[in-house]
């Protein structure tokens, strides 16, 4: 599996737009700004500081790009780039709104250059990815590659499906996954939790 991601990852900086082609997007290397791909209210989470996963979400054959970023809160100077879709209430969640939040996956697909923003403000005020697993290393978050056995396991669950999913782990230790259903982003969690 890890093999796989690293072949993905090389091929995808070939396959990106040129936007995100000039990005390397191992750690040890000069990020992009990623305030130059979403907006000046977007900066780069210290832990994360290039695309920290590849796949091909969209499933048009061209990888997309996953960072996790921080989000500041809004501010006269500061704002989302135009081009920019803030998914609301992905995750159980209010609203952005004017508050900012430390950790939000933000997600670029490589052909169409369509950018999102997937904030996590609870109802309980905090953010969906406050919890203590996030601090860990390595953290609760993976692709599960179309045709593989976790991506069958989530696609008999939900048959919205179809392409490469973003897993995102849980404290219960039942994976969730994030993924795209041709219109908008969808979360899936195994029943019960």
């Amino acid at each position: 599996m890890m093999k796989a991601r690293l072949v993905l990852a090389l091929l995808a900086g070939a396959m990106l737009p040129a936007s995100l082609a000039s990005a390397d997007t191992t750690p040890a290397t000069a990020p992009l700004d990623v305030s130059q791909i979403f907006g000046s209210r977007v900066t780069e989470n210290p832990r994360f500081q290039a695309p920290v996963m590849i796949g091909d979400f969209d499933g048009d054959g061209v990888p997309d790009a996953l960072y996790l970023v921080t989000v500041k809160p809004a501010a006269a100077n500061a704002s989302f780039a135009k081009d920019v879709t803030v998914v609301q209430g992905l995750w159980y969640s209010q609203p952005l709104g004017n508050h900012g939040e430390k950790l939000v996956p933000a997600i670029v697909f490589g052909k169409t250059g369509k950018k999102f923003l997937l904030p996590g403000h609870e109802d309980s005020g905090t953010d969906f990815f406050e919890s203590p697993i996030w601090s860990a290393d390595p953290i609760p978050l993976s692709v599960a590659v179309k045709g593989s056995k976790q991506f069958k396991q989530f696609a008999k669950a939900d048959k919205r499906i179809k392409n490469d999913v973003i897993v995102i782990g849980t404290e219960a230790g039942d994976d969730t996954a994030l993924f795209w259903t041709g219109k908008k982003f969808a979360w899936y969690e195994p029943p019960g939790d």
